[in-house]
């Protein structure tokens, strides 16, 4: 596989609202299977809106749950990836990234990095995941999965893309923070920044797919865009507005990248491993 068709899906959603969430999700992805894309992703939480607080528990579902039969239905066409509230098999309840392909449904991460400051309070209503892993889609490849804030975390990104994947996706519901001064909001300047340093570094695609609109005190600013392995934008959608778009992952552009500059093939992950572990006896000893 060189070339795969992702389609990014930056869409409102309604708060508390599956069934008409669960709607939009079916109209875009049968508009995506017409055009002929090999995956599509949408936004955090895209099945249930982001600010839940104490409706987590009662909109948790079971990744198997029969209400999710239409996107299984779907994914014998496409690859998909969304966002819902899952319900493990121990009763944890997870802000998670859920796929769907060939006819069956898997939960491929459990948002990690729970904020909770200022706006926010996921810690609140949301388990924190535990796992950092790739998933193996045959339409699209090994893809590394993140939730908004984990990418602020180098760990996440790095330990993806150190386990093969060359396309990281990253699923966003990130609201607009109030900064001083004009312009474009410093918020958009730091994932730019993010998702450029992360694709150049790790010589790799990264697709970040934001939502838009508006829910409570939270106003969604968008701009989603896949980022190349030099960390130049190939395509990305406006603030503020829904918009679908589509992007080639060309994996070839990966081998030619690496084969230019080998600093991702250079690193030396058991040195690295070896100092953390020093460094966390240490911290322990002490």
């Amino acid at each position: 596989m060189l070339k795969s068709k992702l389609r990014i899906v930056q869409a409102d959603c309604t708060l508390a609202n599956f069934e008409e969430n669960l709607e939009r999700h079916i109209k875009a992805i049968e508009t995506a299977i017409r055009d002929g894309a090999d995956a599509i992703a949408f936004p955090e939480l895209s099945l249930t809106g982001y600010n839940v607080q104490d409706a987590a528990q009662d909109m948790a579902m079971h990744i198997d749950d029969r209400r999710l039969d239409a996107l299984r239905e779907l994914s014998r066409d496409i690859c998909i990836f969304c966002g819902g509230i899952e319900l493990s098999d121990d009763y944890g309840v997870y802000n998670s990234a859920f796929m769907f392909e060939d006819g069956a449904g898997r939960s491929v991460h459990r948002k990690i990095y729970l904020p909770t400051y200022g706006m926010f309070e996921e810690l609140r209503y949301f388990s924190a995941g535990r796992q950092i892993e790739t998933v193996t889609s045959r339409r699209i490849g090994k893809v590394g999965v993140a939730i908004c804030e984990d990418f602020w975390h180098m760990s996440v990104p790095y330990l993806l893309a150190h386990q093969g994947a060359k396309l990281l996706l990253v699923l966003m519901s990130s609201p607009l923070r109030l900064s001083p001064g004009q312009g474009v909001p410093a918020i958009v300047t730091q994932w730019q920044t993010i998702a450029s340093t992360s694709a150049f570094l790790l010589s790799c695609y990264v697709a970040c797919v934001n939502r838009v609109g508006n829910e409570d005190s939270f106003t969604y600013w968008g701009n989603s865009a896949v980022t190349t392995p030099d960390g130049s934008i190939a395509a990305s959608a406006p603030m503020f507005s829904e918009h679908s778009f589509d992007a080639t992952i060309d994996y070839s552009v990966v081998k030619r990248v690496r084969l230019q500059s080998s600093h991702f093939l250079d690193e030396d992950t058991k040195l690295f491993a070896s100092q953390l572990e020093t460094m966390l006896s240490a911290k322990h000893q002490g």
